[in-house]
């Protein structure tokens, strides 16, 4: 540059790319840790909280169990990462206004008596062993889907003396539940596991393997539309 010039020094192609990628981490990297800790504090009232980016990355939920309505069905408080100390409320009185709604997935469980309709043969045993499971315990959900009801479709994992047990498993080993086969079946890549736990559960004619005239739930709700 010349003695006494006031120009700018110039700036090579390779130094500007340099710099646009160093601000375009700097920009990616902070927004990344403001929604990190946004999701680690948020805290999901009703599955309508939890956005379709939380289904499409099956982001891990975790929460207290507060009710379950059948075999594979519950409500789940859910507490983040950082306020896991949280105690579930005690109050069970409009439960729907901040719980989370979810169905196990992958399995269909004998439907219990309701609108005026027979409950299933072994649904109150099957919602017994649900209830036995997860009622009134922490349990990681990995939403997967919603329902034409709204409820979170999700695999559903608890701690016991086992390690970490998968609910749907366990109805399905029992034969409290079938797999489900309808529309928007969800198995998060378990299919062919699942498929081997219910054979195994029906050669050894356990729950509704066992009933001589066995309906399916599929099969009892659209006798029953």
């Amino acid at each position: 540059m010349p003695v006494g010039s006031t120009d700018p020094p110039r700036i090579s192609l390779f130094d500007r790319l340099r710099l646009y990628s160093e601000a375009a981490l700097y920009i990616g990297a902070t927004t990344g840790l403001s929604l990190g800790l946004y999701f680690m504090f948020r805290r999901y009232h009703t599955s309508a909280d939890i956005p379709d980016r939380a289904l499409k990355s099956r982001t891990k939920i975790r929460g207290y169990v507060l009710d379950v309505s059948d075999g594979d069905s519950l409500r789940v408080y859910h507490t983040p990462l950082v306020r896991w100390f949280e105690k579930k409320p005690e109050k069970k009185r409009g439960l729907a206004k901040y719980t989370i709604s979810v169905r196990l997935s992958a399995v269909d469980a004998p439907e219990v008596s309701h609108f005026g309709k027979p409950a299933q043969p072994l649904s109150a045993e099957a919602k017994q062993l649900l209830v036995d499971q997860v009622l009134n315990k922490r349990v990681s959900i990995v939403p997967l889907a919603k329902d034409q009801y709204g409820r979170v479709v999700a695999t559903v994992t608890y701690r016991s003396w086992f390690g970490k047990t998968n609910a749907a498993h366990v109805m399905l080993k029992q034969g409290m539940a079938t797999l489900y086969t309808g529309g928007n079946a969800q198995y998060d890549g378990e299919k062919e596991l699942l498929e081997r736990i219910q054979s195994d559960a029906k050669k050894a004619k356990r729950g509704i393997w066992g009933l001589r005239n066995y309906e399916s739930p599929a099969a009892y709700k659209q006798k029953h539309k």
